[in-house]
């Protein structure tokens, strides 16, 4: 299958499973965060030079990237229903990108994402004794 993708794109496939298969459960949560950041990123830049397959592969990879990170979520924790809250929103602004997509929400997405893994990243360091 790799073969038959494009050079960048197997590159991409193949260091993500790597990642995920040397991988704890607090990791996996960051990586599907990092993911979902860089797809929202490439999300724009594929919306600016009006690529409809690119934006069709990058929005379900956001999609993906949400629905593993709304699954993951430990429902005991203090923040769960919060947390599902927010992906589900944010999965629902993917799909409604579908038709049409607003750069402007996608941004604030992503500024928000990234504060939810600085945030996730401080909170393991702490836990870790660093």
């Amino acid at each position: 299958m790799l073969a038959r993708a494009k050079p960048g794109e197997a590159y991409r496939q193949s260091n993500f499973d790597v990642r995920l298969m040397a991988s704890d459960r607090d990791d996996l949560v960051l990586i599907c965060l990092d993911d979902l950041i860089e797809n929202l990123g490439v999300l724009e830049i594929v919306e600016q030079r009006d690529d409809r397959a690119a934006r069709s592969r990058t929005l379900t990879r956001c999609v993906t990237a949400l629905t593993a990170l709304e699954i993951g979520i430990d429902r005991e924790a203090e923040l769960a229903s919060s947390l599902a809250q927010f992906y589900g929103a944010a999965k629902n602004l993917m799909l409604d990108s579908i038709r049409a997509l607003d750069l402007g929400k996608v941004r604030q997405l992503r500024d928000d994402l990234r504060e939810i893994a600085f945030a996730f990243r401080a909170a393991k360091l702490a836990a870790s004794g660093h």
